[in-house]
C-alpha cells in the first residue's frame, strides 16, 4: 500500500471511530433491559406477593412494551446484592436493606415510590409501620422481664421490623444485645415464617412488623385475642421501590409514571394490600433508618 493510500484509510478508520465513540459513550451510560428484572425482598411467600402485584406487572409491560420477570430471592440480602451486581432493575426494598444498600453503593440505586397509608386524613402521605414482639397470651409471657432467658425469632438480618430495630429496642431497653437477653435467637426467613415458629411454639416470642401482623389476624393464622404486643417501635416509612441508576432516563421515567399514576386494576390491587396508592419518596425519607443503622453500627459491643 502506498503512503498515499495509508494515509487516506488512516484518516477513514480515525473518523470512523469518532463517530461511533458519541455511540458507544451513550450505550455505556445507561441500560435498557429487556425483559425488566423485578425483585421483592421476601416478606411473605413471594408468589402471592407477585399475584397481589399483578395489575402493576401488567401495567409495566404495557408502558414499557417487554416482559417484566419477578426474580425469586431467598432473603433481602440476595436482592441487595441482585441490584448491585446489575441482575435486578427495579426492586422493592426493606427501609433497612435500602439503608444497608445505600451503605455499600450510594450511587447505585434512588428509591422512587412507596405506598401510602389508608388515613383519608392525610393522602399522598408514605405509610407507616411499627415493629412488634409479640408472645401467646397462653403462654403468660407479657413482660420484657419475663422474657429473658427465652427463645425469640426474627426476621431476615436485612429486615428493619424484624432484625433492625428489635436490635436497637432491646438494647436501648436493657442495656444488653438482643443475643445476650434472650436464651435463642433464630431467623425464621420472613416474618411470616416468624409468626408461625410463634404460633407452633417453637418459640416464645417473635418480632414482626405490624402489616405481617394483622394480615396474618385477617387471615385467620393468628388468634388476635391470644396476641400480646409485648413492645412496639416508633414508626417506620413504608418499604421503598427502587430503581438502578444506570437505567436509561426514559425507562426510569415511565417505570415511575406507572407506579404513581392510577391504572386499570390498582383500586383492587391496593385493596388486597391494605394500602393506599403509591407515592413519590426520596433519600430523606428513609435518612431517620440510616442514621439508626449507624448508630447500630458504631454502638459498643457487649
Amino acid at each position: 500500500m502506498s503512503h498515499r493510500w495509508h494515509r487516506q484509510w488512516t484518516r477513514m478508520v480515525g473518523a470512523l471511530c469518532l463517530a461511533l465513540v458519541p455511540v458507544w459513550g451513550w450505550a455505556s451510560a445507561c441500560e435498557d433491559p429487556r425483559p425488566l428484572r423485578m425483585a421483592l425482598i421476601p416478606k411473605s411467600n413471594v408468589q402471592q406477593q407477585r399475584i397481589a402485584l399483578v395489575p402493576l406487572l401488567r401495567a409495566l409491560e404495557l408502558a414499557l412494551q417487554r416482559r417484566v420477570e419477578v426474580g425469586l430471592f431467598p432473603s433481602y440480602g440476595a436482592v441487595i446484592e441482585g441490584l448491585l451486581s446489575d441482575a435486578v432493575d427495579v426492586a422493592e426494598l426493606g427501609p433497612a436493606s435500602y439503608a444497608l444498600l445505600m451503605d455499600r453503593e450510594a450511587s447505585a440505586v434512588a428509591p422512587f415510590a412507596a405506598l401510602s397509608g389508608r388515613d383519608a386524613t392525610e393522602p399522598g402521605k408514605v405509610g407507616a409501620y411499627h415493629s412488634v414482639l409479640i408472645t401467646r397470651k397462653r403462654s403468660g409471657l407479657a413482660t420484657l422481664r419475663q422474657l429473658k432467658g427465652r427463645s425469640v425469632a426474627l426476621t431476615d438480618p436485612a429486615s428493619t421490623s424484624g432484625a433492625l430495630l428489635p436490635r436497637s429496642g432491646m438494647r436501648q431497653l436493657t442495656g444488653l444485645p438482643l443475643d445476650a437477653y434472650f436464651s435463642r435467637v433464630s431467623y425464621a426467613g420472613s416474618h411470616d415464617r416468624a409468626i408461625l415458629a410463634l404460633h407452633s411454639g417453637r418459640v416464645d416470642a417473635a418480632f414482626v412488623s405490624t402489616n405481617r401482623l394483622d394480615d396474618a389476624v385477617r387471615k385467620g393464622v393468628l388468634d388476635g385475642d391470644d396476641i400480646t404486643v409485648v413492645w412496639r417501635s416508633p414508626p417506620v416509612p413504608t418499604d421503598p421501590f427502587v430503581l438502578r441508576n444506570r437505567l436509561c432516563p426514559g425507562v426510569a421515567a415511565a417505570i415511575r409514571e406507572v407506579f404513581l399514576n392510577p391504572q386499570p386494576g390498582y383500586a383492587a390491587m391496593f385493596q388486597g394490600l391494605d394500602a393506599g396508592p403509591f407515592v413519590a419518596v426520596s433519600d430523606l425519607d428513609y435518612q431517620g433508618v440510616r442514621n439508626l443503622l449507624a448508630r447500630d453500627k458504631d454502638a459498643p459491643r457487649q
